[in-house]
This record gives structure tokens, sequence and C-alpha cells, in this order.
């Protein structure tokens, strides 16, 4: 497999029949275990997986990897992102974790993601494991050793532990819709609000259930979780992503509260001067008095600007906050960060949100080939004429100082992506549409 990098904007990812086969898993298990023994990096290896269908073959494939190059392998089943993070924080026997997932695309995808050094793994170290993998490609054929992993579930019990000892206690006696989409977060979520006193209403919370591959940045993804806070007069909802690394919030009016605004919210009572986001989130988090440090889409490159400026906390547009403690992307954490902050308010959670200006960021995304990346920037630049542009990622045409397009393609799924945002609805969703008519009619759709 002939490849510049195995590496999208987060983890590697592909189609799991055609990518995912079961040497090309075996390869990356002896890779990223290479991978350790060259960073000094020794004792068990963690593994968990999403509940998808072809996760526990590649789980098994990969592990066998691992395996063959003299690691023990400990099969935390399905777990949350960040409890594979958290493992090694917890345990520092572990040298290093995977997790087996395809995040929020479709259910034939999937992806790994790597953490050691006791953090997602960076840049330079995809680099390295790019490079390890070219060496070592189908030098050896696949073995199944996957029978001698030891089953574990230290991971989630770690991290639900670490999500209750983070609650500013006591909350008031709110009941609450949990969604974690049949996803990663179905054990873990229910179980720790339960903890924090809460009245738990369950909705999509089975590993067991129909799996459910949805965007938290795609208000329609939630429409079942608006409507249960109506009907059960809630006084809030939270729903994950697949893999528990993303959560986002619905007030107790039903109204879908974009990451962006939950993210600016912690951003406004974090620890420190800055705050680090990609350039796809929205301008709200510069009303927040913070220093404003924008960087790539990713939170690989989010981790690497926080470290670079000391910066207590970061987060993405999916409403995934990472914070400096743990430095990867987590739900939990920022599900419970905000729960603190609505606890000391003692108000509803439409009037906390109401707290920040009301800006209208609109989204959406069209399937295309990759290699259309640049013929579609080269248009949209001639397209659009505005009073500024940034190419941090992708490229962003500010209209006015409060009105912007953003084109980026989407380097973990065939997508092309469109970003509008105005303090104008009208306005935002006018560009929205002529962007994505740009973009459809250079792919042909």
């Amino acid at each position: 497999m002939a490849v510049q990098t195995l590496f999208g904007t987060t983890g590697i990812r592909g189609d799991a029949k055609e990518l995912f086969t079961d040497q090309f898993s075996f390869d990356l298990g002896r890779t990223f275990a290479i991978f350790l023994k060259n960073e000094g990096q020794v004792g068990k290896v963690a593994v968990g997986i999403d509940p998808r269908e072809s996760s526990p073959r590649i789980r098994a494939a990969y592990a066998s990897g691992l395996i063959y190059e003299g690691f023990e392998v400990f099969d935390e089943g399905v777990a949350p992102i960040p409890a594979m993070n958290y493992i090694l924080k917890a345990e520092p026997s572990f040298a290093g974790s995977t997790m087996v997932s395809g995040s929020h695309i479709k259910p034939h995808l999937n992806g790994l993601k790597f953490f050691a050094l006791g953090e997602e793994i960076q840049k330079e170290h995809e680099a390295k494991i790019d490079k390890i993998y070219v060496d070592i490609k189908e030098n050896v054929k696949y073995l199944d050793k996957s029978e001698i992993m030891v089953p574990d579930d230290s991971a989630s019990g770690s991290y639900q532990d670490y999500l209750v000892s983070k609650a500013k206690l006591p909350y008031p006696a709110w009941k609450v819709v949990v969604d974690p989409g049949n996803g990663a977060q179905s054990d873990v979520a229910p179980w720790v609000l339960r903890q924090l006193g809460l009245d738990v209403i369950e909705l999509n919370a089975s590993v067991q259930g129909e799996f459910y591959s949805r965007d938290t940045e795609v208000e329609g993804d939630f429409k079942g979780l608006q409507e249960t806070v109506v009907t059960e007069k809630a006084d809030f909802g939270i729903g994950y992503d697949s893999d528990g690394d993303r959560v986002v919030f619905i007030d107790e009016k039903g109204n879908y509260i974009p990451g962006d605004y939950t993210g600016a919210l912690l951003a406004k009572e974090a620890v420190g001067e800055s705050v680090v986001t990609p350039i796809n989130t929205s301008q709200v988090v510069e009303e927040t008095g913070k220093k404003v440090i924008r960087t790539k889409v990713g939170s690989s490159h989010v981790v690497a600007k926080m470290k670079e400026a000391g910066a207590s906390f970061g987060f993405e547009a999916n409403g995934g906050g990472i914070f400096s403690d743990m430095l990867s992307r987590d739900g939990g954490r920022t599900m419970v960060e905000v729960l603190n902050i609505l606890a000391a308010r003692k108000g509803t959670f439409s009037d906390f949100v109401a707290t920040l200006p009301k800006y209208f960021l609109a989204r959406d995304k069209v399937e295309y080939e990759w290699s259309l990346k640049e013929k579609i920037i080269g248009k949209a630049k001639k397209s659009f004429k505005g009073v500024k542009t940034e190419e941090i990622d992708g490229l962003k045409i500010w209209l006015s100082d409060s009105s912007w397009i953003l084109f980026r393609s989407s380097l973990n799924a065939p997508e092309f992506r469109v970003f509008a945002e105005s303090k104008d609805k009208a306005e935002a969703e006018k560009l929205l549409r002529e962007g994505l008519e740009l973009v459809r009619k250079i792919v042909g759709k």
C-alpha cells in the first residue's frame, strides 16, 4: 500500500473491509509495538472498541500484531476514547493504548486512534509510525494470536471514577435525558450521571442496540433527544457521538446547543488568558475575552498549540473539549465541567447559553473525490470576494467583519465541508447554499 501518510485529521480511517484487512490491521499492530519500543515505552497495551460491526475483527487482527512483537494486550471491550487515554495516567503499567473506532463516519468505515507518552500521539509521532509501517508491512504473514488477549475493564472503570471526581457537588435535582447513540458512552455516561445524583432518562444507551454513526455538528442527528427532553420536561439533554469523545447539549426548550457554544462557555471560566480552537469554530469564542489561538482542524493540532501556548483549555466545534491534564478530546469531562458551571449559576440551560451573543453557523458536507480539492478551492477563491482570507486549513473568506464562509476537505472521509457564519441567520444559510452549490457543480452532484 503506497501512501504518503496513513493518517487523516484524526487517526487512521477508511473502509473496514477494503483498507482494514486482517493483514493491514496486523501490520499496524506490529508498527505501533515497534514505535513504543523505539520511544522507550515498556509495559502492557490496552485496546478498546466502539460497537460497530467491524470493530471486533479489526481489534483481533491489530492485537495479534502487538502480541507478535511481544506485548501483552488487554482487551478493554467497548470503551469511550477518553477512557483509552486516561488509562495511561491511571495505570502507568500501560505503555500505550489504542481505540478501534470510526467515530461519526459511516458504519462500513472504521479507524484506529493511538495513545502513548501520556497523551494522544502527535503529528511527529504519526510521521514515525508512517515510516515504520512502510519498512515492515507484509514482511510477516498475518497470524491470529487474539485468543491470548487479557479481558479487562479497567479503562472504563477508572474513567468513570475520574469523571465523578471532577464534579463540584451537590448539583440541583436535575432531570436529564442522556443519549449515547448506542455508542461507547452507553455504559459510562448514564452511570456517572446517576452517581452525581441526577434523575436520568436513558435513550439509545445499549451497546447491543442499533449502531448510530452520527455527527455532533449536525442538529438533525439529535432530533429524538430534542423531542424527548421536551416530552419528559427534562432540565436538559446530553448527546454523544459513537466513540464518546464529543458531546452536545439540548436545553430545556428542546434547542440544540452547538459545541462551539458549550466550548466558549467553558473557555470563559478556564484558567489562563488563552484558549485554542480550530479555524472552523464559531467566532462566538472571541466574545469570551480570552486570547483566541486558531489552528488546523483536528484534536492533535489543538493539543500541540495548547502545549506551545501553555493554555489550560481548548475545544473543537464538534463538542470535544480538551483539558491540559489529559490532552485529548474528552466528551465526558466536557459534560461534567458544563454541569459544574451550570450548577454554580443556578439558572436554566437556555439562560446559561444566552450569556453569549448569538451567531448563526450553518454547515454541511458533500461526498466527493479527494482529487477535486484544489479545483474546488481555486473556484471558491474566484467566486467569493471578501475583506480578508485565511488559509490555516482550507479557505476561509470573510465577507465582512462578522460573516465568513469556509471551504475545507475532510481528511478522515471523502467529504468536502462548507461552513458559513453570520449574525444574521438568513445570511448564513444563503452563504452555505452558495458554497454547497459551487462544490456540487464541480463534484457533479
